[in-house]
């Protein structure tokens, strides 16, 4: 016990990264399943849609900027950061492209809310191909994450002093006001984005999400025996 506090102590600002991004990571998956399973019912809930992908970018920034942190400081050769070392190698190879496709996603779903369905042309095609794009990144990092975030974000609210790590409190209430921030922005966009409730889209699923998600199957499929083999190889 008294060695795991030492290690607590010793990583205490690389945990503290850690956990607040393991944090954000589980709010942002959660609101991400509910905005999937939404857009799957788009003809009808279309308002809804709009609503909830603003919310997210609230989320979404806390996120962002908690892994760029840590980027930034193990590549400025931060003691802490770099003794807890780096992320599985095919992991810091998908993160580029990771972070490019998902503001591309997000940038051009906000210029649909605003531009309305009379000039949405390029924001929708940047969109529908942003989210098939998105999608498989998107299921092999969830994969590699799932079982490690439950873990950190119980550590954050253990009764054992030596998983105790300060902080626990602002890290909660950090992603509580990126959620708030969500969705005072997605309620002021109600009205911008009013002229989509009158827009008639065919029913049945939209195919970018069709292929997004079979393409998911298939990147999670080539992932998991690369990912198993980096890990056992440490």
């Amino acid at each position: 016990m008294h060695r795991r506090q030492l290690y607590a102590d010793k990583h205490a600002s690389a945990i503290r990264n850690e956990r607040l991004t393991a944090l954000a990571g589980a709010v942002l998956f959660i609101l991400i399943v509910t905005e999937l399973v939404i857009t799957a019912n788009l003809h009808t809930l279309i308002s809804v849609h709009i609503f909830v992908g603003i919310l997210l970018s609230g989320p979404l920034v806390v996120k962002m900027f908690s892994t760029g942190y840590r980027f930034f400081r193990f590549y400025t050769n931060s003691p802490t950061f770099v003794r807890k070392g780096p992320p599985n190698i095919w992991l810091r190879i998908l993160a580029p492209f990771l972070v490019f496709i998902t503001i591309l996603v997000f940038i051009s779903g906000w210029g649909l809310a605003v531009a309305g369905p009379t000039h949405m042309g390029l924001f929708l095609k940047i969109h529908a191909a942003s989210v098939a794009l998105w999608l498989p990144l998107l299921a092999v990092h969830v994969y590699a994450y799932l079982r490690k975030v439950p873990r950190l974000i119980a550590s954050d609210w253990t009764s054992q002093p030596a998983e105790r790590v300060s902080g626990h409190l602002s890290r909660l209430w950090t992603n509580m006001a990126a959620i708030l921030v969500g969705i005072v922005a997605a309620i002021f966009m109600i009205p911008v984005s009013s002229p989509w409730n009158h827009w008639r889209i065919t029913r049945g699923i939209p195919s970018p999400l069709i292929l997004g998600l079979f393409a998911a199957l298939f990147a999670v499929f080539i992932a998991v025996p690369i990912l198993r083999s980096n890990s056992r190889k440490k």
